[in-house]
């Protein structure tokens, strides 16, 4: 297919690479600003990430927009045992990445392309299997295998990992968190939303490459687990990345994931997405509050990453201190610490 060439005069100001909540975010928040903004995206349509579909309450809350199911209900284990808790208020709810994309949608004015997957990127361009796209600003919001952030040659080697799961076809009807460093490295195994209509159900677990003999042990343990025929089901893999390495390298910006932006301890995405989308936004719009927003982000990040290591680290007691909450949470002590670490996580970005 040829190639379309560009018309200098027809140089984009902001182009985003990438339509999931960091990209559409970024877009919003430019909105009405006189620049004309492009968003590629390479699905046909939104929501289409490997993604949970689940919100948080620290996610867009000041708006009014249908956020689904609410979470009051978690089971929590190890590889021992699991106990169901009832908790105080939600903790998280089950949007869907198609109907959290879809808010974020409507209060943009850029040119949203679908069907576009990026082939090249320069300083000057960038190219698609259709056309080149000349840009005088590029934001790479393409998530842990970002192009924008392979043409910046940034590693991914700190902090990054898998998820590997089963998509039942039926909504979600419990929230299942398992603590399982004995058997995966730096694993958890869970079962929750991956949308409105489907469930997932799987392991994380820390690793640059994809394991396939851990992949084989998580279908085995999710077959076990959850009395699940696992040969009959749809599984599938995607990586994580919170190798945080910078958001600005001159006219070039990223945003989410492909900045490294995630929580290692929930793999929590979609609000540091979210929020990092609109900070770079905003920052190229000249409101300074942009940039203060993203450089909170990346201070959180750091203190993240460091507890992450810590937990994770099986010659130290923290991993074990998080074994011994989770094996029965049920009340005392280990409730307590349950549930507080548990908003914290959820609601509050640090």
């Amino acid at each position: 297919m040829q190639v379309e060439s560009y018309d200098v005069a027809d140089i984009v100001d902001v182009l985003i690479i990438g339509a999931g909540p960091g990209g559409l975010s970024c877009a919003r928040a430019l909105a009405a600003s006189g620049k004309r903004v492009v968003v590629l995206e390479k699905s046909q349509s939104l929501g289409k990430k490997i993604c949970a579909g689940e919100l948080t309450a620290k996610v867009l809350p000041d708006e009014t927009f249908d956020r689904g199911r609410p979470w009051t209900e978690i089971h929590v284990g190890t590889d021992q045992a699991c106990h169901k808790l009832a908790l105080p208020r939600p903790f998280a709810w089950t949007t869907g990445r198609f109907g959290i994309e879809s808010h974020l949608l409507k209060g943009c004015d850029a040119e949203i392309r679908f069907d576009e997957p990026v082939q090249k990127i320069t300083a000057e361009y960038v190219e698609t299997r259709t056309r080149r796209y000349a840009y005088r600003t590029l934001v790479g919001a393409d998530g842990a295998n970002s192009v924008v952030r392979r043409y910046l040659q940034l590693p991914r080697e700190s902090v990054v990992g898998w998820a590997y799961h089963f998509v039942v076809d039926q909504p979600a009807t419990e929230f299942h968190i398992y603590w399982l460093p004995r058997m995966f490295p730096a694993g958890y195994g869970y079962m929750m939303s991956r949308s409105r209509d489907q469930t997932m159900v799987g392991i994380a677990f820390a690793g640059d490459r994809f394991d396939r003999d851990v992949a084989e042990r998580a279908g085995r343990w999710v077959a076990e687990r959850f009395g699940l025929d696992v040969s009959g089901l749809r599984h599938e893999a995607a990586k994580g990345n919170a190798d945080y390495r910078g958001w600005r390298f001159g006219n070039v910006f990223l945003v989410g994931e492909a900045a490294g932006l995630l929580n290692p301890l929930s793999t929590e995405g979609i609000y540091y997405a979210i929020r990092s989308g609109e900070g770079v936004g905003k920052f190229l719009r000249g409101d300074a509050d942009g940039e203060r927003i993203v450089r909170h982000l990346a201070r959180i990040h750091r203190k993240q990453a460091r507890i992450f290591k810590l937990v994770t680290n099986k010659r130290l007691p923290f991993c074990w201190m998080v074994d011994w909450i989770m094996r029965d949470p049920r009340k005392g002590l280990r409730r307590w610490l349950l549930e507080w670490v548990l908003y914290w996580l959820m609601d509050r970005s640090a």
